[in-house]
């Protein structure tokens, strides 16, 4: 991977790119999908619709991580292969291909907006920023960082835990703009269970989710 790729991708774990940046990060991801033809990269297809609901509200209520380890009742679009203990979702949650999972569901996003509502799409650092601010920040401190440091979890589980709740906020945000993008809306119904999603093991969007 290029230095300017690796750039991009920190800064957009940290939540700082620009649009422009967005848009580049983008298309370094997917441009080796793209062939002469101009073929929309490959995109994750829930089987499920969403509304807008209080996703703030929602992960306000979450009781985090109560059932790690017990079998996942939830009825997703994609398959889900458990893992065991701390040490496997950590593992999961460094895995480059998770952190790649995560940046190309949250371009299928970016990249609808680009291609059909960009005015609302020059708002997206803005929700961002503010999504944050409400709901990322207050999660972090009040319950990510003390369980993190009662168990001794590495800050890969925290941030990745973080991206998935602000993926979720987004994707609620911009719902009125008819996208489809709902692959973070199906994690947030994982951590309402009391799991965690922690990986990702197969080519991107086909492939099956790591969950504790």
């Amino acid at each position: 991977m290029s230095d300017r790729f690796e750039e991009l991708l920190a800064k957009g774990r940290s939540g700082r790119l620009s649009p422009a940046e967005t848009d580049e990060l983008a298309r370094l991801l997917n441009g080796p999908l793209l062939d002469p033809l101009g073929n929309s990269p490959a995109e994750f297809v829930s089987k499920h619709a969403f509304t807008a609901s209080d996703v703030a509200g929602r992960v306000h209520r979450i009781d985090w991580f109560t059932r790690l380890g017990e079998p996942l009742e939830v009825d997703l679009t994609m398959p889900v292969e458990r893992v065991g203990s701390w040490a496997e979702a950590a593992e999961g949650c460094r895995d480059v291909g998770w952190e790649n999972a995560q940046l190309e569901a949250q371009n299928q996003l970016t990249l609808w907006l680009h291609q059909h509502d960009r005015d609302s799409y020059q708002r997206w650092n803005e929700f961002v920023v503010r999504n944050k601010e409400e709901v990322i920040t207050p999660l972090t401190e009040s319950t990510l960082l003390p369980y993190h440091r009662r168990h001794g979890l590495e800050d890969a589980i925290v941030h990745s835990v973080q991206w998935d709740v602000l993926g979720a906020l987004m994707e609620n945000t911009y719902l009125r703009s008819g996208h489809r993008a709902f692959f973070f809306s199906e994690l947030l119904w994982i951590y309402e269970t009391g799991h965690l999603p922690c990986g990702w093991r197969g080519e991107w969007p086909r492939g099956s989710l790591l969950g504790y």
